[in-house]
């Protein structure tokens, strides 16, 4: 099954960009008529962090949200199996010069990212104007990990192992750039509890510890399509300054309020699905149903 779907793949990768437009919205109707636990999970995300919208905003923007997630599963189609040619001649790279700033400090880069539905493709049309190493990973299916890293490294410079912190502090002490998502939950002593949209959530710290560590510079990093043809638009941000702060809780909040300031303009760029708020602080009830 997994090589079936291995060659479908492959085979969305060669259609025209209008197909793939149409089959990721496709994808974006069946999970809301169809992947209804994942469309809860979403509805619940979009009711909690945007509490002011009304019914019908909170409908609306589910659906395009919906649409924007299937577009980009379709994407990591083009990713894997394309040299994206049509997709690096149509995108814009903005603030270029605040990743080339924090390259000449010479102690490594955090290139800070987020689960926007535009992940894949974002930092695979990144990797064509600098070489860097993205944090991953590893699928538990060892044909999808090997298809995965072969795809991604027609892009990359290079991967490694979300949990291989002796070569992730070696790259940054080598000045390399990392590629770090650090906005899902994955609970554990590694995060805190701080704000974003207003709500307690588990937050991951290892941003922190590596830029203590090394010296890195954090670099935010968003990405997002611009029209309905393969066009994107790249933004590197300045370096945050005085970063790491005063301690983890502090840095913490200080990355979910930039991601929290860059959704309330793009709120469908975001994968909702995710569990987000899945961990609460002790004594508070579950947002998803178990």
């Amino acid at each position: 099954m997994t090589r079936v779907i291995l060659a479908l793949i492959t085979s969305i990768s060669k259609l025209s960009s209008q197909s793939r437009i149409r089959l990721g919205h496709g994808i974006g109707w069946l999970f809301i008529h169809v992947g209804k636990r994942r469309q809860r999970i979403a509805a619940i995300n979009i009711a909690k962090c945007f509490p002011k919208l009304s019914q019908s905003q909170k409908d609306n923007l589910l659906t395009e949200n919906m649409r924007a997630t299937g577009r980009g599963i379709i994407e990591i189609a083009s990713c894997w199996f394309t040299p994206l040619k049509l997709q690096k001649e149509n995108s814009k790279l903005i603030g270029r010069e605040h990743l080339d700033a924090a390259l000449a400090k010479g102690k490594g880069v955090i290139l800070l990212s987020f689960h926007l539905t535009t992940l894949e493709m974002g930092g695979c049309i990144l990797g064509n104007y600098f070489d860097f190493l993205a944090m991953y990973k590893p699928d538990k299916n060892a044909l999808v990990d090997k298809v995965m890293r072969e795809g991604r490294l027609n892009h990359l410079n290079g991967l490694l192992d979300r949990d291989d912190l002796r070569g992730t502090i070696k790259a940054l002490k080598n000045n390399k750039i990392i590629w770090y998502a650090t906005d899902q939950n994955f609970g554990g002593k590694s995060c805190v509890f701080v704000p974003f949209f207003g709500i307690d959530t588990a937050t991951i710290t290892s941003t922190t510890k590596l830029c203590k560590l090394t010296g890195a510079s954090v670099v935010p990093f968003t990405q997002k399509r611009t029209d309905e043809t393969d066009t994107y638009e790249l933004q590197l941000y300045p370096a945050f300054d005085a970063f790491p702060g005063e301690n983890e809780t502090s840095d913490a909040a200080r990355i979910n309020q930039f991601l929290e300031a860059y959704l309330t303009e793009n709120p469908v760029d975001y994968m909702w699905l995710h569990q987000r708020f899945r961990n609460r602080p002790p004594g508070e009830q579950p947002f998803y149903e178990q």
